[in-house]
This record gives C-alpha cells, sequence and structure tokens, in this order.
C-alpha cells in the first residue's frame, strides 16, 4: 500500500460504472443522475466547468506504482 501520509481529501467518492450497473437499482441510479445533475448545475452557476466534462485519473493506493505517482503529483503541488 502506498504511503498516503498527507493526502487531503479532495473528493466524496469514485464509482466503478461496472459496480453502478450491477448493484444499484433502478431507482438509486437515477438519483445517483439527478445528484450529479446537481452538482453540475451549481458548478455553472459558480462559472466553473461541470465535473460531467471533466475526466479525472484514479489510481489505487494498492497498485505497485502507487508511490510513483505520488511522488509526481507532490512535485507539481497536488498532494496534501
Amino acid at each position: 500500500m502506498a504511503n498516503i501520509e498527507g493526502m487531503g481529501r479532495k473528493f466524496t467518492g469514485v464509482f466503478k460504472l461496472e459496480d453502478v450497473a450491477t448493484h444499484l437499482q433502478h431507482a438509486q441510479k437515477m438519483q445517483l443522475r439527478r445528484i450529479a445533475e446537481t452538482i453540475d448545475s451549481g458548478r455553472r452557476a459558480d462559472g466553473k466547468r461541470p465535473a460531467s466534462e471533466k475526466t479525472y485519473l484514479v489510481i489505487n493506493t494498492d497498485e505497485p506504482y502507487a508511490d510513483e505517482v505520488i511522488t509526481i503529483l507532490k512535485r507539481h503541488g497536488h498532494w496534501g
């Protein structure tokens, strides 16, 4: 497991699309969609790009290369 000491929390969670499709009932999927749409609307009102139009890289901390990624993030001021 990577050394995540000093890591700040910036995001609330990440859902694997396969898990959403497999484990949520239709009504739950619709609720999740409404939540995402509400957040996008709020970001637009704040003059920000909607989250749904952005692309994120996600890595698991138990990957063997996680510490290398953390080093890169720290070097560019994106840690903590």
